[in-house]
């Protein structure tokens, strides 16, 4: 007569479980980085002659998708679409990119119990600190809160999916004081993609290679 093994305890379970997601949220987006950085140079002749405005419907849903899954931080996103595109579009698929990641991992972060979460920050001390004082928030600063926790966050893009997700506020003004956080430096990283554009064709010596030290 056989016997089924025992079930593992669901305590045990959420921390095996918490232990594996809080592995992931931190490889996940170096792991990316390193897959991208590796393929990036025997591929990048294939977006060459693409339209900026299909390129950029490609960086959204693919990279958009990429940041909202943590298999990429957004600051990434932002300094690939200011290398690949032209002019403002850098900006525009950053921005729209942006939003998406930040509806995907808002929606991803619902799917977890408060319980669950708080085992799963438990795990470090400074993700915890952290969610305490988010938590504690009150009022109408709690959006103004979030946004600054995105700003310069204090934990990986997909904890603070899973802390923001169930905070007392509408999905819509969650998921906005998130993308308000997160843009300016979505931007800036736009911004130092756009540079390197520069900074290639310098090196290549299409122009004078002191103004490299100008370009900076």
């Amino acid at each position: 007569m056989s016997t089924n093994p025992m079930p593992t305890p669901p305590s045990t379970l959420r921390q095996f479980t918490a232990l594996a997601i809080a592995l992931l949220v931190l490889i996940g987006p170096l792991a990316g980085m390193a897959l991208v950085g590796l393929a990036a140079p025997a591929h990048i002749h294939l977006v060459e002659n693409i339209l900026p405005a299909f390129l950029t419907l490609a960086l959204v849903l693919i990279g958009g998708t990429a940041v909202g899954l943590a298999l990429l931080p957004s600051f990434f996103l932002g300094a690939v679409c200011g290398y690949l595109l032209p002019g403002p579009w850098p900006y525009i698929a950053a921005a729209c990119g942006l939003a998406w990641a930040t509806a995907l991992g808002l929606s991803l972060g619902r799917l977890f119990s408060t319980n669950f979460l708080e085992v799963l920050l438990q795990r470090k001390t400074t993700w915890w600190t952290t969610y305490q004082r988010l938590v504690d928030t009150a009022g109408s600063f709690l959006p103004a809160a979030i946004a600054l926790l995105r700003l310069a966050p204090h934990m990986p893009f997909a904890l603070t999916n899973l802390a923001c997700a169930r905070l007392p506020l509408t999905p819509a003004r969650i998921w906005l004081s998130s993308f308000i956080g997160l843009l300016p430096r979505t931007f800036f990283a736009a911004h130092i993609g756009s540079q390197l554009q520069d900074w290639q064709a310098l090196l290549e010596r299409e122009r004078p290679p002191w103004e490299l030290l100008l370009s900076l």
